[in-house]
C-alpha cells in the first residue's frame, strides 16, 4: 500500500522529470508563444496523387488545406504578423468506403510545414501524416462503413486532421476547452 508520503515523492519525482525533459520542439516557447502569422501558403506541385480518388483533388487541395489551416490558425493568423508557414503537400491518397471497411486501404495525407521567421528564416520544419478510415470489425460493421464512408468525408476529415497536427506540433497542445473558446472567439 501507498501511503501519503510515498504518492508526494512519486508525484514530485514525476513533475521534477517533466520539467527536465527537453522540449523536441525547434520552436523556443518565447517564439511560439509572440508568433503571429502574416501568411500560409499552400503548394501541392509535385504531389503524389495514389488514387483516382485522389486526382479529382489535384487542384483543390492547395486552397481547401490553406482554408483548414487558416481556421486552425484563426487566432495566430494577423495581417500585421511577420512569420510565415509554408506547407507543401508530398502525398494524398483517398479511399473509398468499401475498401476502407474491408481494411484493403486507407484514406492518407502528407507533407512537410516549414516556419520561417520575419528574418526570412527557416526556424521550423515538421513532417505531418495523417489517416483517415479504418477497417470495419465485424460483417455489419463492414455493411455500414462501405455505405456510410465517402472518399470525399475522409477528404474533410484529413483536412481538418492535416491542420489539427500542424498547430499541435508548432504550437503545442492546447488546455482544455481553450480550442472551444479560440473557434468560439474566431
Amino acid at each position: 500500500m501507498f501511503n501519503r508520503r510515498t504518492l508526494i515523492a512519486v508525484g514530485l519525482a514525476g513533475l521534477l522529470a517533466a520539467c527536465g525533459t527537453p522540449d523536441p520542439n525547434p520552436l523556443s516557447r518565447a517564439a511560439r508563444g509572440e508568433m503571429q502569422l502574416a501568411d500560409i501558403v499552400v503548394t501541392a506541385e509535385g504531389a503524389g496523387f495514389e488514387s483516382g480518388a485522389a486526382r479529382d483533388y489535384t487542384s483543390r487541395i492547395a486552397p481547401d488545406l490553406d482554408a483548414a489551416l487558416s481556421r486552425e490558425f484563426a487566432d495566430r493568423l494577423n495581417r500585421g504578423g511577420k512569420w510565415k508557414m509554408m506547407v507543401e503537400v508530398s502525398r494524398l491518397n483517398l479511399a473509398g468506403g468499401t475498401s476502407t471497411a474491408l481494411g484493403r486501404d486507407q484514406s492518407r495525407l502528407s507533407g512537410a510545414v516549414r516556419v520561417i521567421d520575419p528574418a526570412g528564416a527557416l526556424r521550423a520544419s515538421y513532417t505531418i501524416q495523417v489517416l483517415a478510415g479504418e477497417a470495419a470489425e465485424s460483417r455489419t460493421g463492414t455493411l455500414v462503413g462501405a455505405v456510410a464512408n465517402s472518399a470525399r468525408g475522409y477528404y474533410r476529415e484529413l483536412l481538418t486532421g492535416f491542420a489539427r497536427d500542424a498547430r499541435l506540433q508548432i504550437l503545442g497542445g492546447d488546455l482544455p476547452g481553450q480550442r472551444l473558446v479560440r473557434r468560439i472567439s474566431n
